[in-house]
C-alpha cells in the first residue's frame, strides 16, 4: 500500500509538473501574440495616418488592386510549380543515389542569381511581341520553384521503407497511390518548400515585374511593378506605400493560408 501510495505520488506529482509547463507555454505564447499583435495595430495605423496624410486612399485603393494582381500570379505560378516539380521530386526522392545530387543541384539552383536571365527574357518578349504580363510573371519564380523541388525530394527520402512495401503489397497505383500514400507523406516538406517558394516569390516580383534592359523597359500590372517604378523616381511615400501593402498581402496569406496548412501537416500528416 504504501508502494502504490508512493507511485501515485509520482505520477501526481509528474502530472501536475507537465500541466504547470503547459500552461506557462501557452501564457507566454498568448503574451507574444498579443505584443506581436499591439506592433502590427501600431504599424497599421502608422501606415493609414502615412496614407491619409501623403498620398490619399484613391492611390491606395489602385496599389491594393495591383497587389491583387501580384498575387493571382504568385498562386498561380506555385500551382504550376507544384504540378511539375512535385512527381519530380517523389520519383526522385525514392532513389537514394540520386537524391543527394538533385537536391545539390536544386539549392545551387537556388542559389543562383536567376536576374541574369532577365536580359534575355526582355529581348525574346520584344522580339516576338509578347504580353509583359504573362510573359514577365515565370521570372517571379526562376529562382524560387527549387526550394519546392528539393524539399520534396527531402520529404519523399524520408518516407519509411515498411511504407513502401505496404503500398506495394496493397497494389497501390495511379491517383488512389498518390491521394492515399504519397501525397500526405510529402505534405509537411512541400508546405515548408511552398512558403519559402512563395515569400521568394513575392520579393521576386519587384525585379521581375518591371526589367529594364538597355534602352528597354518593360513592366506587367502588378504591385512589384510599382515599388519598382517609385524607387527608380525616388518617390519615398509611395515606396512606403506599395511595401506596407505588399507586406499585408504577404502577412495575410501566411496567417489564412500556409498555417493552416501547416499545422493540418504537423497534427494529422506527419510520422
Amino acid at each position: 500500500m504504501q508502494l502504490t501510495f508512493i507511485m501515485f505520488r509520482r505520477n501526481y506529482d509528474g502530472t501536475s509538473i507537465r500541466a504547470r509547463s503547459i500552461k506557462q507555454s501557452s501564457l507566454s505564447e498568448r503574451i507574444w501574440d498579443a505584443i506581436i499583435a499591439a506592433g502590427a495595430f501600431y504599424a497599421l495605423w502608422l501606415l493609414i495616418h502615412f496614407i491619409h496624410t501623403e498620398v490619399g486612399w484613391g492611390e491606395a485603393g489602385h496599389v491594393f488592386v495591383l497587389g491583387l494582381f501580384t498575387l493571382s500570379r504568385v498562386v498561380i505560378l506555385i500551382i504550376i510549380a507544384a504540378l511539375i516539380w512535385i512527381p519530380v521530386g517523389v520519383w526522385v526522392g525514392m532513389r537514394p543515389n540520386l537524391s543527394s545530387r538533385v537536391q545539390a543541384l536544386a539549392q545551387f539552383m537556388a542559389a543562383f542569381p536567376a536576374n541574369l536571365m532577365f536580359p534575355g527574357a526582355v529581348v525574346l518578349i520584344v522580339h516576338f511581341k509578347l504580353n509583359p504580363d504573362i510573359w514577365l510573371s515565370p521570372l517571379m519564380i526562376l529562382g524560387t520553384q527549387w526550394y519546392l523541388l528539393f524539399n520534396v525530394i527531402a520529404g519523399a527520402s524520408t518516407i519509411p521503407t515498411e511504407l513502401r512495401y505496404v503500398s506495394q503489397n496493397l497494389g497501390l497505383s495511379g491517383w488512389l497511390k498518390w491521394r492515399r500514400y504519397l501525397l500526405p507523406a510529402i505534405f509537411p516538406s512541400f508546405v515548408t518548400g511552398a512558403i519559402t517558394a512563395t515569400g521568394g516569390s513575392w520579393n521576386a516580383s519587384i525585379v521581375a515585374e518591371y526589367v529594364t534592359w538597355g534602352h528597354t523597359t518593360l513592366h506587367a500590372h502588378g504591385i512589384g511593378s510599382y515599388i519598382a517604378e517609385m524607387t527608380a523616381i525616388g518617390d519615398f511615400p509611395r515606396i512606403a506605400l506599395g511595401i506596407g501593402i505588399m507586406c499585408v498581402f504577404v502577412m495575410g496569406f501566411n496567417h489564412f493560408i500556409w498555417r493552416r496548412l501547416y499545422r493540418m501537416a504537423e497534427n494529422r500528416l506527419h510520422f
